[in-house]
């Protein structure tokens, strides 16, 4: 899941450079992601037994994604400059 986050933030800072957008719209994505996955994981508790549990790993790794995502579009961002 981690070098999904990095794939993404790879493929995404690509597609806004091609566009002509502003990079911080992927920092953007990647913080609503990472609120999104917080929620996720609060919710799989919420429900509990083993139902509960897989929401919450799904919502981990959903986690460690985006968050490997915005550490990595925050890198790129410094390292290309526009």
């Amino acid at each position: 899941m981690a070098i999904f986050g990095v794939v993404a933030a790879l493929v995404l800072h690509v597609i806004l450079r091609y566009t002509k957008r502003h990079s911080h719209e992927g920092l953007i994505l990647f913080l609503i992601l990472i609120f999104l996955s917080a929620a996720g994981w609060v919710v799989g508790f919420a429900i509990g037994g083993w139902r509960g549990m897989g929401y919450s790993a799904l919502a981990m790794m959903m986690l460690i994604a985006s968050m490997r995502g915005l550490v990595t579009s925050f890198i790129w961002s410094l390292l290309v400059k526009e």
